[in-house]
């Protein structure tokens, strides 16, 4: 553990303690890797690693080949465990299972209550390959504490996730501002006769090298699309998706992406016209510029998460466009990166309420099958005094026209 980092990780460890003195807890036990980075900032490569947080601290988990990494962690203490080799076939929850027993002997916690998260939610992906045991958890602990005060506390874990402290926010803040140079490169590659893959990558490259240049940033990467022309209206969908499709002058260019540092994610969107734009096209870009400052205005502790969605969808309704906007005006981000479930939620239904170091996307949006689609998304947290813009791109960056 560096000292930086257990500096960094002390307003965490304070969070965590108060969530196991609210809930009679003697430890928590996470094993998605967004939780696992929660508690110890550490973010698992493969999935195979468990965090467990006592009133004396967090303890990791770790695969062997792991361990330089979660070394860059606040964590107390690292186990390792060796999941099997040529001569030593083991799966590899049965391998934790015991590693785990023998972690839990030496944190005298035999005999202790024990909660752990529920996992059925959207996952930023750490590898291209990773473990699930989430369904082998609850049989896990069981084995290891003797089926003694084992339950779930997905509530508890939520409102872990919730706010984000200063230091997680600042790593959402750096992933954004290095992706400003990267969407920089991306937009100078827009042009006719350049297709979409040209885009994303260059974008998602950029960023990457630019990452892990920094001082003290282990992994750095990003997750990157480019959809143009009648393409761009499927960025409302439920995924998006970079085809070979070449971009034509008079196109629009919608480019999406999720950068990670250290496995803290972002969300940022831009779209671009290929050309001087129509006046319809102009028409939307109007709107939904409109319709982000809305937002953006409306932000504050204290704010209802439905009413932020609501300030940027009445401009849409009033501009027409009401039934082309089809999601939620933002989503929770950091811990999490592409999903409408981990509060605070920002949609018309949320019964969420924002709280200082709730970190969000801001992403208005109209789409048009058959004929485009347009979303600007920056990246927000909230301040005691309002937000923060985590994504201060200058005009050039926000500027609708390439030529």
């Amino acid at each position: 553990m560096t000292g930086s980092l257990e500096v960094e990780g002390q307003d965490r460890v304070q969070r965590v303690n108060a969530v196991l003195e609210e809930e009679s807890l003697d430890a928590l036990v996470c094993a998605l890797p967004s939780n696992v980075l929660m508690l110890s900032g550490y973010w698992p490569v493969v999935a195979a690693s468990i965090a467990v947080a006592t009133k004396d601290g967090i303890a990791l988990l770790v695969p062997e080949d792991e361990m330089d990494l979660a070394g860059h962690s606040w964590a107390r203490e690292i186990w390792t465990y060796r999941p099997g080799s040529l001569s030593r076939q083991l799966d590899t929850a049965t391998a934790m299972s015991a590693a785990l027993k023998e972690m839990a002997r030496k944190l005298s916690l035999g005999s202790a209550r024990i909660g752990h998260e529920v996992a059925s939610t959207y996952e930023g992906s750490s590898y291209s390959a990773t473990f699930r045991f989430q369904d082998r958890l609850p049989e896990m602990l069981a084995e290891v504490f003797e089926g003694r005060g084992v339950t779930t506390v997905g509530s508890a874990v939520q409102r872990l996730r919730f706010t984000l402290t200063p230091y997680e926010v600042d790593r959402v803040r750096c992933g954004s501002s290095l992706l400003a140079g990267a969407f920089v490169e991306a937009r100078g590659a827009i042009q006719a006769g350049a297709r979409e893959p040209d885009i994303s990558t260059m974008c998602a490259a950029t960023f990457e090298r630019a990452g892990l240049a920094n001082h003290g940033v282990q992994r750095a990467g990003a997750f990157s699309w480019c959809m143009s022309g009648p393409n761009s209206a499927k960025a409302g969908g439920a995924f998006a998706r970079t085809t070979n499709r070449e971009i034509a002058a008079g196109d629009l260019v919608l480019l999406h992406c999720n950068p990670y540092i250290d496995g803290y994610f972002g969300d940022v969107t831009r779209t671009y016209s290929l050309g001087e734009p129509t006046s319809r096209v102009r028409e939307m870009f109007e709107a939904i510029l409109l319709s982000r400052d809305s937002a953006l205005s409306s932000l504050g502790p204290g704010i209802r998460a439905a009413d932020v969605d609501r300030a940027a969808r009445k401009v849409l309704e009033q501009r027409g466009f009401g039934d082309n906007f089809t999601h939620g005006v933002g989503h929770s981000l950091g811990f999490s990166v592409i999903s409408a479930e981990y509060p605070p939620r920002l949609n018309p239904t949320s019964p969420d309420v924002l709280e200082v170091g709730c970190t969000v996307n801001i992403e208005p949006a109209i789409y048009v099958e058959g004929f485009g689609g347009i979303r600007h998304c920056d990246a927000v947290t909230i301040t005691a005094t309002g937000y923060e813009l985590l994504t201060p791109f200058d005009s050039e960056m926000n500027r609708l026209v390439v030529d």
